[in-house]
């Protein structure tokens, strides 16, 4: 591993980079408006980038008079957002606000993306994740339904069907109908258990191949069922799965750099949590501003 990877997950350089993008994005947005606050420049790139959107939507480049009215759409929608700013509208409205909170994370979102970990940061993640990689058990199996609705006795009707069954009698001649198959390819334990039930999975996946054997038991009645091909479970090498533990990591890195950033954000404020008149005294001793509460230290000895 290089210098660079090394220096590249430092989780005190993803808060920089972050702090950087939330600058230049901050810079880019209100520069025009922090110089002269009543020019509006319509760039030639803005332009061409309303040009882009209407050709995508219509299939063809605007016309001069339809780029007219998108510039004029747009300088209608610029004006109007720059008085509202002035005149506070976007305080204290709960749209604005998640809508803020959002591109602030898409910030973060794209930072994380950058990320690019080698084969033994995603080796050493497999490993401490290794049920969220490990494949599956796969039971190839046939089986045949016996009602417990229809039936008296399931299991002395059970047996005689069995006999016929290892006798070589057609499976489809035999048993109740239900809207299960008949037959499974390759099925997985959790597929095995979403269809019959947690019962019927443990009992199948305790039966050696090669014989009928049942009843066993599910939700829906009796089985009698026959293993044709059994895989057992594994753990992939990485190759195998590298896209998926590549994934899962960023998305695994993305919470903790959006959570770390939080936290680093959240020391430049004092948290105060007023009492209500509407929560009982009991209530309001437990509230803790989120500042300490995973703290080593109490409040009053926080160091400084």
């Amino acid at each position: 591993m290089g210098i660079l990877g090394k220096i590249i997950r430092e989780p005190l350089l993803h808060f920089l980079a972050v702090g950087i993008c939330v600058f230049l994005l901050f810079n880019l947005m209100n520069n025009s408006a922090t110089e002269k606050p009543n020019r509006i420049v319509i760039s030639s790139g803005q332009v061409a980038l309303l040009a882009a959107n209407f050709s995508r939507t219509r299939q063809r480049p605007p016309s001069e008079e339809e780029m007219q009215r998108l510039i004029d759409a747009y300088l209608h929608d610029e004006v109007y957002y720059r008085e509202a700013l002035a005149l506070g509208l976007d305080r204290d409205d709960s749209v604005i606000r998640r809508r803020m909170r959002q591109k602030l994370s898409f910030i973060l979102e794209d930072t994380a993306a950058l990320l690019d970990p080698d084969d033994e940061e995603l080796t050493i993640y497999m490993g401490a994740h290794a049920e969220q990689f490990r494949i599956q058990s796969a039971v190839s199996f046939r089986q045949v339904y016996l009602s417990t609705d229809t039936r008296s006795d399931v299991n002395a009707d059970a047996k005689q069907i069995l006999s016929r069954l290892r006798a070589g009698e057609n499976p489809l001649s035999l048993g109740d109908r239900i809207m299960l198959k008949d037959t499974y390819i390759l099925a997985s334990r959790d597929d095995i258990k979403r269809r019959f039930g947690e019962g019927f999975a443990q009992q199948l996946l305790t039966l050696a191949p090669g014989d009928w054997i049942g009843p066993l038991k599910s939700g829906f009645g009796g089985h009698l069922v026959l293993i044709t091909e059994i895989r057992p479970g594994r753990m992939p090498p990485l190759s195998e799965v590298k896209e998926k533990v590549k994934s899962e990591w960023l998305h695994s890195r993305t919470a903790e750099l959006k959570q770390d950033t939080f936290r680093k954000l959240l020391e430049n404020y004092e948290v105060v949590i007023q009492e209500s008149k509407e929560v009982s005294d009991a209530a309001s001793s437990n509230l803790v501003p989120i500042s300490y509460a995973n703290a080593d230290v109490p409040p009053e000895k926080e160091p400084r």
